[in-house]
């Protein structure tokens, strides 16, 4: 039970012993005041369960959060390596088909950016293997993160697979995209940061 429920049942009872003791309010306008005062509660309640994962999001403007998270074949990558760097951070997980679709693009991009834009692709599945055997089918250059604890997840909330951030070389997320924006858009997009 969330702490609404208690809340809202103490403050019932208050109000309800108090009406009866001045006698002065009928039933209509009790029930009145009561669906209010619930409708009052439920919304704070909603505000309560949103507000911490709309605030943990990462927007365009945000700075990035500071991560280290090992590539598939375990090497470790700490975010702090990437300042100065334009980097585009692609989360996208196995079972998503848009990303079977984008990955071949976005590697060619990859290697039209070699060296000028830091290609990521940041998988989400808790299973590893599942990001290989992807990977075997749709086989890419660009470095595969694996972020199998949700950690980076929970801190970005991407609202989709594939979701794409661009970040600046001073570590500002200038664009948030979820699905593919497209080849010609992308390219686009990265030119203007350069």
């Amino acid at each position: 039970m969330s702490a609404v429920g208690p809340v809202f049942s103490g403050l019932s009872k208050c109000l309800s012993n108090r009406h009866k003791r001045s006698g002065s309010v009928s039933g209509v306008k009790r029930s009145s005041f009561r669906l209010t005062l619930l409708s009052g509660v439920v919304a704070l309640g909603v505000l309560f369960s949103v507000a911490p994962s709309v605030l943990a999001d990462v927007s365009e403007g945000d700075t990035m959060p500071a991560f280290r998270l090992p590539t598939l074949d375990g090497r470790m990558l700490d975010s702090t390596a990437l300042q100065g760097r334009v980097v585009y951070i692609d989360f996208w997980a196995s079972w998503c088909t848009t990303c079977r679709k984008s990955f071949p693009v976005l590697n060619e991009l990859h290697e039209e950016f070699r060296n000028q834009v830091v290609f990521i692709g940041l998988n989400t599945d808790e299973d590893p293997a599942l990001a290989e055997r992807f990977l075997q089918a749709t086989p890419v250059d660009f470095l595969i993160l694996s972020d199998k604890d949700q950690r980076v997840v929970s801190e970005f909330r991407p609202q989709g697979y594939p979701t794409a951030y661009v970040i600046d070389r001073t570590g500002t997320v200038q664009k948030v995209e979820a699905g593919f924006a497209g080849k010609e858009e992308t390219r686009a997009y990265l030119q203007s940061l350069l």
